[in-house]
């Protein structure tokens, strides 16, 4: 496949690379072929990065009609590094491009008010891979879910091996960002797998409407505080009422940091099912913050289960409505600083006596 560089396009090292970028994009749309399977083109050309871009605009905008299977490569993380300086988002896919994949890319802001991508789907904006790359910088959000009333897809997003530093205002991804849309609950399926994902704050996932994802493995740190005093969380789920099969959430074998009061591995409304398995949060455990802290917190879950997981803090539950299929379960379990469940323990809410009541199987604390 042939290969084409922002510098074919005119981009200049020292100098704004805005419109060579949007040149470059613009040769890709005009080399598309048909599709011999279906009806969307596919992209004839890859694009290869070799250093270090400056732009101040969205390089990738709005282009009528549906594409696939562009890839983009780069020569390793910040040795292929794009720095936008301007307060857009650098890439806007508006119901267009699927079966993206990006390759030892960075990924730098300047500006907070910018974005890294804002992705409007109805039926489009699937499918789009990032293998070895990097975001840094203060950002308002990393990649931003949206999409009219009768969108969907804007799913099966994967990243492999991925470096999420930075700061986050929203979060790095923001999925439902237009939550009076019921149709975005069909945002699903995303995966991280072995992600360094250590940044300064702001929530890793935000999900306003339902979602189905699965992290596996990984170091995961909230390094600093937000400026404006707010908590920053790994996992951020702040509305209920959606779909039972897009309320899922699988963590396995991750090892979570919370440096500071202002810190959570999860906070959530959702009512499906969320497990952690062989997690620890407890790196900063003998903190003076840690035993007061809580690390994760639920209203009205559904299924909760911790497998073999070693945790910091205390755990919260507000419950406020019944729900006949509720479970919470540690199964196998440690914790740093609070070993009894008075004191790891903090239910409230008028349900809080209802059964059935949270279980602890084989528990390491002796609790029972």
């Amino acid at each position: 496949m042939p290969t084409i560089r922002p510098e074919d396009f005119g981009a200049v090292p020292g100098k704004d690379a805005t419109e060579a970028f949007r040149k470059m994009f613009a040769a890709v749309d005009k080399r598309l072929r048909a599709d011999a399977g279906g009806g969307v083109p596919v992209a004839t050309t890859e694009i290869l990065l070799s250093g270090s871009y400056s732009v101040s605009d969205s390089i990738m905008r709005p282009v009528r009609g549906r594409a696939q299977g562009l890839t983009i490569r780069g020569h390793g993380k910040r040795a292929s590094e794009i720095v936008m300086t301007g307060a857009a988002p650098l890439l806007v896919n508006q119901d267009r491009w699927m079966g993206v994949r990006w390759y030892d890319c960075s990924f730098r802001s300047t500006n907070p008010e910018a974005s890294y991508l804002y992705s409007s789907s109805t039926g489009a904006c699937q499918d789009w891979g990032w293998t070895n790359c990097e975001w840094r910088g203060r950002w308002q959000y990393g990649i931003g879910l949206d999409g009219p009333e009768n969108s969907n897809t804007n799913s099966e997003m994967r990243f492999t091996g991925c470096h999420v530093n930075g700061g986050y205002d929203k979060a790095f991804l923001w999925s439902g960002m237009t939550p009076v849309h019921a149709q975005q609950d069909q945002f699903l399926n995303h995966w991280f797998s072995d992600c360094k994902v250590e940044y300064d704050y702001g929530d890793f996932v935000r999900f306003d409407k339902g979602g189905f994802i699965r992290v596996d493995g990984g170091s995961f740190i909230i390094k600093g505080q937000r400026p404006d005093g707010g908590v920053s969380r790994f996992f951020h789920f702040p509305t209920a009422g959606h779909y039972d099969s897009v309320q899922h959430l699988s963590v396995r074998a991750v090892r979570f940091e919370l440096r500071n009061a202002k810190s959570q591995v999860i906070q959530s409304k959702w009512a499906g099912h969320i497990v952690f398995d062989s997690c620890s949060d407890t790196a900063l455990g003998f903190q003076a913050h840690s035993p007061g802290l809580i690390a994760h917190a639920y209203t009205n879950p559904g299924v909760v289960v911790y497998r073999h997981c070693d945790l910091v803090g205390k755990h919260a539950y507000h419950l406020t409505s019944s729900n006949r299929r509720r479970r919470i379960v540690y199964d196998a379990c440690t914790r740093k600083n609070n070993r009894t469940a008075a004191s790891f323990l903090v239910v409230d809410g008028g349900q809080a006596g209802a059964t059935p009541p949270i279980t602890h199987i084989n528990d390491a604390d002796g609790i029972t």
